[in-house]
């Protein structure tokens, strides 16, 4: 799971400490592991938002605190305006879920679209 969130708050000398035990793992070998060594949480479904919010969405949660500031989305390739989101911190680089409700219709079915970039 991405921890970026997290991580972006660590400073150089608690980067340096840090270890990531499974981190060689891939996901589907993490739930092997958990479904054989029965984890309580063996059959729980992946988040997409923030743990610590609880109930609250994640869209809520950043309009709540950073606000909006629409633009446009922008095809790398072609420059092709494909949509608007409400501001690049509702995105994340190598974000593909999520991306339909931002996208023009016709722009949704050439995808799948991926985040490639933010300015």
């Amino acid at each position: 799971k991405d921890q970026s969130y997290f991580l972006c708050a660590l400073t150089q000398t608690q980067l340096k400490r840090i270890l990531f035990p499974i981190g060689h793992l891939q996901k589907s070998e993490v739930r092997e592991l958990a479904e054989e060594f029965d984890l309580p949480n063996k059959k729980r479904p992946d988040s997409q938002g923030l743990c610590f919010l609880g109930k609250v969405k994640f869209d809520e949660f950043l309009a709540a605190y950073l606000g909006t500031r629409p633009g446009d989305i922008v095809d790398a390739s072609t420059g092709d305006m494909l949509g608007r989101h409400n501001g690049v911190w509702y995105h994340t680089v190598g974000q593909r879920k999520g991306l339909g409700k931002v996208l023009n219709p016709l722009a949704t079915s050439r995808g799948p679209w991926y985040i490639v970039a933010k300015d």
